[in-house]
């Protein structure tokens, strides 16, 4: 099997909520129809595919981009022709990724995007988190620039607990796209090297829309996302 697309095996690959797809960048498990008022509902679509992620490394190690904390810029704000072709790209798997769960895509002038790079020193990893869990939640990826021996791993709402993650296999140039509300971690860098990745959130127009009629300077969440960027001005 091609490194870029192995798949850690465990119990959820074969959980019989996943869902057949004739294309296998698509995993995907959904509920069962609910047959009860309280029954669980859940959709968790994850798309991997790979892009040309040639010499990004070099421009975040040269503008020493992932020494910013995450939270305070946009990766789309430096003017480089890496970052237009890599938003281009980004937006392509968008197109893929909606068509396949049968969606309209979005317009480039009305999806927004905010990025940052992330660098894991031996010995550290990227705690189980999520990036969005409120109502205007939409999408994000990730992009990786070095694998390292470690994995990303989803925990799924209702049968991660029982179980456990999902596990994808890090490598240079995948790139993966979720749901913003679904939880992940990325484990322990094993190596003596650093590991270096790309983080991408999506939101919507009517994400700001909410918040030009609510906005709280106050707000760490809103302020995080009026970072974002536009994909047709990138």
């Amino acid at each position: 099997m091609d490194q870029l697309f192995e798949i850690i095996f465990n119990g959820l690959d074969t959980h019989p909520t996943k869902v057949e797809c004739d294309n296998p960048k698509m995993h995907r498990w959904k509920a069962w129809k609910p047959q009860t008022p309280f029954a669980p509902d859940f959709d968790i679509p994850i798309y991997i595919d790979s892009i040309d992620v040639s010499g990004l490394l070099e421009l975040i190690q040269r503008e020493k981009i992932a020494e910013r904390f995450w939270t305070t810029y946009n990766i789309f704000h430096y003017d480089d022709l890496l970052l237009k072709v890599l938003a281009d790209n980004i937006y392509k798997t968008y197109i893929d990724y909606m068509k396949e769960l049968d969606y309209d895509p979005l317009p480039k002038d009305k999806l927004w995007i905010r990025g940052w790079a992330n660098a894991f020193a031996p010995e550290t990893y990227l705690k189980h988190h999520a990036h969005a869990f409120h109502e205007n939640s939409y999408l994000s990826s990730n992009v990786f620039l070095s694998g390292l021996n470690t994995s990303t791993d989803y925990l799924f709402p209702f049968i991660g607990w029982y179980f456990g993650y999902w596990k994808d296999a890090n490598a240079p140039g995948k790139i993966s796209m979720f749901p913003s509300w679904l939880e992940h971690m990325v484990n322990v860098n094993t190596t003596k090297e650093v590991r270096f990745s790309l983080g991408f959130d999506m939101f919507t127009e009517e994400s700001f829309s909410y918040i030009r009629e609510n906005r709280n300077e106050n707000s760490e969440t809103q302020n995080i996302l009026l970072l974002s960027k536009q994909f047709s001005a990138i």
